[in-house]
């Protein structure tokens, strides 16, 4: 038997100079078409798929080769697929909004699209843009559930829209939309002031959530809280498909805005931490390695030890 660092050399001998190159691929995929239209033909289409098969043999033994002896290729338990695709744009979030019996009566109006699973919570838009609205330098985010709220959970009127814009960030008024009509009013959420607002979009009031937007996200000495909510308003926190509820939630809602450090303007994440309100809102946070992002992006490694510690009782 031939030792493997000599198949190079075989393959030399053996394929008489043939080269895997483009002139070759092109060869197989016009014979490859021509066998659509014609006969089958033994000989010519023989040595095209013996010249292929060859060249395949000849990568992976170079491979091989040049593999340290005793090495082994891994593949991760129960594989099927080696290469993963996504859409490119941001990061992969997947969600679950949830039911509406664990809402308020009366709190809010949903459609039965604003309950798919599988989704983020933060609307997308078109020409790079989300929908959104700045207030003064603030900007918020709409949120894909609810569909609608009651005029019951509006705070005070923050103002109306006086400009809109596609490119908010271009944008030089008080209160700036690529979503919400001129002279919409813009108010606050009743007991959120600073982390949501709301305005009529299509007919339906919406809600929008604080978020870092070209490069701005805490305005002034803005806290964590002052961008989210105080524990007190936390019925319940969900990750990776775990919830806590109650005083445990209101527990790890303190430790967050206790200990969180604010580390950069970015809003980055791969997974989802929703905090569920007592108002029957939802607020949304990306959550990446020890930090949490919505409104800039915030690191507190000590949230994190307390949700693993109290998910695994």
């Amino acid at each position: 038997m031939k030792a493997l660092n000599q198949l190079p050399e075989i393959a030399d001998r053996q394929l008489g100079g043939l080269e895997a190159d483009t002139r070759l691929l092109a060869r197989i995929k016009i014979n490859a078409a021509e066998g659509s239209r014609q006969s089958y033909r033994t000989g010519p289409r023989f040595q095209v798929v013996l010249a292929a098969c060859c060249a395949l043999v000849l990568c992976i033994g170079g491979v091989l080769w040049a593999m340290a002896p005793g090495e082994t290729v891994i593949l991760p338990n129960n594989s099927t697929n080696l290469i993963d695709t996504h859409a490119a744009g941001g990061d992969v979030v997947v969600t679950a909004p949830p039911a509406v019996s664990d809402l308020p009566q009366g709190s809010i109006t949903m459609s039965s699209a604003g309950n798919r699973s599988g989704s983020s919570l933060f609307a997308t838009g078109q020409n790079n843009s989300f929908p959104l609205i700045t207030v003064k330098g603030a900007t918020y985010r709409m949120l894909t559930y609810p569909d609608g709220i009651s005029s019951a959970l509006l705070g005070s009127e923050l103002g109306l829209v006086n400009e809109f814009n596609l490119e908010p960030a271009l944008g030089s008024g008080d209160i700036v939309s690529n979503a919400a009509e001129p002279g919409a009013p813009v108010y606050a959420v009743k007991g959120m002031k600073g982390a949501m607002v709301a305005a009529n979009i299509g007919g339906s009031l919406r809600v929008f959530q604080r978020v870092s937007y070209s490069g701005t996200a805490t305005i002034g000495s803005e806290s964590l809280s002052d961008t989210l909510c105080s524990a007190d308003r936390v019925d319940w926190l969900r990750y990776n498909g775990i919830t806590v509820s109650g005083a445990e939630a209101q527990a790890l809602m303190q430790i967050l805005l206790d200990d969180a450090d604010f580390q950069s303007t970015s809003m980055t994440g791969k997974d989802s931490l929703q905090i569920g309100l007592t108002n029957g809102l939802i607020l949304q946070l990306l959550v990446g390695d020890d930090t949490v992002s919505a409104c800039g992006t915030w690191s507190c490694p000590g949230f994190f030890e307390a949700l693993a510690e109290m998910m695994a009782q």
